[in-house]
């Protein structure tokens, strides 16, 4: 009888035993199969090519860098060409990208020059707003100091070529800079403005003086 229960017991364990170690195993279907690289080949032109996921890819050199093409075999529509990269390996790891729907994993060089041309627009709008106010200061220091209307033209020239720098790079700030850079964009440009009328009206002063002394005193 005890024997019996003991065997009983064992094969009730090794059934456990053999369920828990089934359930453990990643089931096949459920794994995800990976793409299969295919080599590339060379075209008739000497250009890197392959068949990936039934489109044809085509890696070439062309404006200053390294593009691809995604075409159908049985679609008679214009191919996909991409923007220039700046490697051939790029180019073909961001083509087979492309095909896949993954993101890209480098910048076109298209897109770097926009990036840098980005930084350096941020970086001039930083100076601006540091350096703006003591260019308009010395504008006007120059404007007091000016004895006669050619000297404060010169100087007005100055301050309306200032000034339309001035309103470019406000409407640059006004739409990519934070909002106390925004402020202090519309104090400069408010100063700017301000220099520009005030020796305008000098120089209309100045004009004024010699028909005031032409006149004479006036007979009583």
């Amino acid at each position: 009888m005890e024997a019996g229960i003991f065997w009983l017991v064992l094969l009730v364990a090794a059934g456990a035993a053999v369920y828990l170690f089934q359930k453990s195993r990643p089931s096949i279907a459920h794994k995800k199969p990976q793409p299969i690289l295919q080599e590339w080949g060379a075209s008739e032109k000497g250009n890197p090519t392959q068949i990936y996921h039934g489109k044809d890819v085509t890696v070439f050199e062309s404006d200053g860098g390294w593009k691809f093409t995604i075409g159908d075999p049985n679609d008679r529509r214009e191919p996909y060409f991409s923007e220039p990269y700046e490697t051939v390996d790029i180019a073909k790891t961001e083509a087979l990208r492309h095909i896949n729907r993954l993101p890209s994993l480098h910048q076109s060089l298209p897109e770097q020059r926009r990036e840098k041309r980005r930084q350096k627009e941020e970086e001039q709008r930083e100076e601006f707003v540091s350096n703006e106010p003591e260019i308009i200061a010395a504008l006007a220091a120059s404007a007091d100091a000016a004895a006669n209307v050619t000297e404060l033209r010169k100087i007005e020239r100055k301050a309306e070529t200032q000034l339309r720098h001035v309103d470019r790079v406000v409407g640059s700030i006004a739409i990519y800079g934070s909002d106390e850079a925004i402020e202090k964009a519309l104090i400069v440009q408010k100063e700017a403005r301000e220099l520009l009328e005030n020796i305008r009206m000098r120089v209309a002063e100045l004009k004024e003086k010699p028909r005031n002394n032409k006149a004479g005193p006036s007979a009583s």
